[in-house]
Formats: C-alpha cells, sequence, structure tokens
C-alpha cells in the first residue's frame, strides 16, 4: 500500500517542480513565453506576463494541496 502512496505522489511532484521551475525562470528573466509570438518581456505584455505568474504559481499551490490531501486520506 506504501508504494501506491508514493507512485501517486510522484507525478505531483513532477508537477510542482515544472510549475514552480517555469514561474521562477520566467520572474528572474522578466519575461514569458507566448504560443505563436515568442518571448515577450514584462514591459512589451504586462498582462500575459502577470497571467503565466499566477497561474503556475496557481497549479504548484495545487499540486502542494494534492500532495497533502493524499497523505491525508491515506494516513
Amino acid at each position: 500500500m506504501r508504494d501506491e502512496l508514493i507512485y501517486s505522489i510522484v507525478g505531483n511532484l513532477v508537477g510542482l517542480v515544472l510549475c514552480l521551475g517555469y514561474g521562477l525562470y520566467c520572474f528572474v528573466n522578466k519575461g514569458f513565453h507566448a504560443k505563436g509570438k515568442g518571448w515577450k518581456t514584462k514591459v512589451e505584455a504586462p498582462k500575459g506576463y502577470y497571467f503565466v505568474l499566477g497561474l503556475m504559481y496557481l497549479l504548484g499551490v495545487i499540486q502542494i494541496g494534492s500532495i497533502v490531501y493524499r497523505l491525508y486520506s491515506y494516513y
């Protein structure tokens, strides 16, 4: 049963690292990748920049919540 818990959490950990990692990358480099338009800076597209940052951090928080829920429901 313990292996099932670990396997179910691995996907959430990967999602957490990827979302928070890309959000941090965008924050450090002051830009984001817009589909079909390439790299846009914070000055060129501020709404898109803040949307991407907010979305990545929101998804990261959801991943943390999912991990906590799985651990809580298991134990």
